[in-house]
Order: C-alpha cells, then structure tokens, then sequence
C-alpha cells in the first residue's frame, strides 16, 4: 500500500472510532484523540517522505512556498464525506502532520448544548457576535449551527473568511461565499475589507488574529453588517480586555466607544470530560451587551462585567461557574472536573 492509502486508512479508522484528532509523525506511531484524551494507535508508522509526498498532493503553491520557507502551514480536504483541517509541520525529525476531523453536517443547538440565545442573535442584522474559547472547544462548530440556521431561515449573502476552509455551505435560501486565506485572498483584514464591497450581510471571520483583523471586523459590523468570529479567550470579561489591550494606548478610548456601540454578545465555551466515558459536554458563558454592560466597556470598567452578568440573569445572562455547576447537578460530570473548568 502507498503511503497516501495507508494515511487515508487512518482517517477511516478516526472516522469509525470518532476520534477527534489524529497526530501523523515521522517514524513514530500515530496517536488519536478520543474525549480529549491522547492515545497511541497500534498502527504503522510513516516516515517523513511519506507524509510530505501526502501533504504536498494538497497544498497550493501558495501553500507548498509557506511550508517551504517557514515550517508549517494549513489546509484542509475531504475524504469519505468528511472534513478534516490539517496543520503540517516541521520539527527536529521530520515533517509531521495534526489533523482534526470535522463534523459531517451542522448540529443542532439544542443536541450540541449551544445557548438558544445565539439562535436569537444570528437574526439581528447588524453588530458584533463572538465565540471564544480554547483551542479544541468546539468555536468552529457554534459559528457552523449559526451560520447553517441563517441560511435556512433568512434570505441573504453569507461572506466566510476561514483558514483553512472547514465546513462547506450549500445555499438555502443565503448565498454563501466561501474564501480561504492565502489561497484566494491575503490576509483576514484585507479579505473584510473587500467583503464590504461584495454586497454582503452577514460577514463571518473564521478568527481575528490581530489588529489589523480586529479593527477591519469592528469597522464592518459598525457599518451595518452582522459580523461573526472567534477569539482565543477565556470569558467575557477576558475577551473585551483583549480586544482593547491588542490597540495601542492612544487608540484605545476610541475602541472602547466603538466596541461599546458594535459588540452584541459574547459566548465563551470549553468542551468538559463527562461521566461517561469518551463523552464530552459543552460549558458557556454568556454576555449579552446590554446597556449596562456597554457603559462598563466605554468607561473602561471591565473588571465590573462578571458581576454585571450574575445581576442580569433575566437577560440570558450567565457565568461560565452556572454552567459547569448545571452540568453537575444534571450527572454529566464530575465535581472534579466542574472544578477543574471553572475559571
């Protein structure tokens, strides 16, 4: 068997035992991800040539010259009607690879534990929504549910900005344009730059980088487009310090009126081990940007918005603790690991 058929029986093998990750590295066994936990898979080896000769049967030029010239670069594929988004990489043995497997459709809000308060949101027309989390947390696949319920409930054109391309929409009733980075475009804040000369909507960025990405984001939203992207935060409050602190300080009363005007809601998530085995469960936080909460980001009072968000329940409103708490009382997990989470 070639090596692009041994690497494609270890995708079926992560599909059939719905791993989440599978880790290629040269001349050592693969590992695979199950439940957040990483196990070795009793299978041959690849060694570099091999993963490279796979690898390079998917990157672009653009691509191939990336990886050539800084050790790593994205992409992503199809096989068996899966997806899987890949990062190949050097390091002191070879060229190695780290694959995550994608769901084959979008979920459903209620069966993927995602808050019903983002079904509400993905209907306002204008504004800033974001998801935050760890890596692994599952942001990929909320942005999915939403982005997958506005295309089959409301006619407009959907712009994603990804890197790589994870999910492929089909049109419904959106049309949805779909662009990768460093493939058809350069950078996420020139992409939603020219996404506000395409006629759009609904503007989703696959994550905001830096400044440059952040401020392009901002400046659609307040210019009356929806906006949807991620973060690497842990909750609210951490989220809107980030924001702010990525401007330089003279920029930064100005950010907060414009974040204070834009910003809708904030959902952070962390994917918790549950009681049963090789089960996860999903735990948020959620900020809605109510008055309250926007005159905190204006005045520069962030440290008040956890608090704030405990006070104002009755606006869907709660802290990361209510939602590992739940899960808890519901039997999904353990106190160990509830404590473990909180944050």
């Amino acid at each position: 068997m070639d090596s692009s058929g041994k690497i494609y029986g270890y995708l079926d093998t992560c599909i059939n035992t719905k791993a989440s990750d599978l880790h290629l590295k040269a001349n050592q066994p693969p590992y695979m991800r199950f439940a957040g936990k990483l196990e070795e898979i009793d299978l041959l080896p690849l060694n570099t040539e091999e993963i490279y000769n796979f690898v390079h049967g998917y990157l672009t030029q653009e691509q191939a010259e990336k990886y050539a010239s800084g050790g790593e670069a994205d992409f992503s594929f199809s096989h068996n009607d899966y997806r899987f988004r890949c990062n190949v990489y050097r390091d002191l043995y070879g060229d190695n690879l780290a694959l995550r497997l994608l769901a084959l459709k979008p979920g459903d809000f209620s069966n993927l534990g995602i808050p019903l308060i983002l079904k509400d949101y993905s209907k306002k027309r204008s504004g800033l929504i974001l998801i935050t989390g760890p890596t692994g947390s599952g942001k990929s696949t909320t942005l999915t549910c939403m982005l997958d319920y506005i295309n089959h409930n409301k006619s407009a054109h959907i712009i994603t900005l990804e890197d790589p391309i994870e999910y492929i929409h089909t049109s419904s009733k959106c049309i949805i344009t779909q662009r990768e980075i460093g493939k058809d475009t350069k950078s996420f804040g020139k992409a939603i730059e020219a996404a506000m000369r395409q006629d759009p909507d609904i503007i989703m960025v696959g994550e905001m980088r830096d400044l440059e990405s952040v401020a392009a984001a901002i400046a659609a939203a307040e210019t009356g487009h929806l906006v949807l992207s991620t973060l690497h935060t842990k909750g609210a409050e951490n989220t809107v310090d980030r924001i702010i602190d990525m401007f330089p300080a003279g920029q930064q009363n100005q950010i907060r009126v414009q974040l204070g005007m834009t910003l809708l809601l904030v959902c952070s998530q962390q994917l918790v081990p549950g009681l049963e085995p090789g089960t996860r469960h999903l735990a948020t936080e959620v900020m809605v940007c109510n008055q309250a909460i926007k005159n905190l980001i204006r005045t520069g009072k962030t440290h008040m918005i956890s608090s704030t968000m405990q006070t104002s329940r009755k606006e869907g409103m709660f802290i990361m603790k209510d939602s590992l708490q739940q899960l808890f009382l519901d039997g999904k997990i353990s106190q160990e690991e509830m404590e473990q989470y909180m944050f």
